[in-house]
């Protein structure tokens, strides 16, 4: 018989889950970054983040960071 999950432990589970989902979102655009930083080696890194993805309003909007992403590497969508 399947155990049913208390509140405490589907918190537990989703807290989980976002951390990873938010870790995974970090390393794409670190990477986004790293390109930029190429092109544009005398920028410092805070500066790009900030002008490539000022449109999220923080860094805690990560959904709206990832649609910005999103437009910039994929345009055809």
């Amino acid at each position: 018989m399947r155990k049913i999950k208390t509140i405490a432990e589907k918190i537990d589970e989703m807290i989980e889950g976002y951390e990873k989902l938010n870790r995974e979102a970090n390393d794409m655009m670190d990477l986004y970054l790293d390109e930029l930083r190429l092109r544009c080696p005398t920028v410092p890194i805070s500066s790009l983040k900030q002008m490539e993805f000022n449109r999220a309003g923080s860094s805690r909007d990560m959904i709206e960071a990832l649609k910005i992403l999103k437009d910039r590497k994929c345009p055809a969508h």
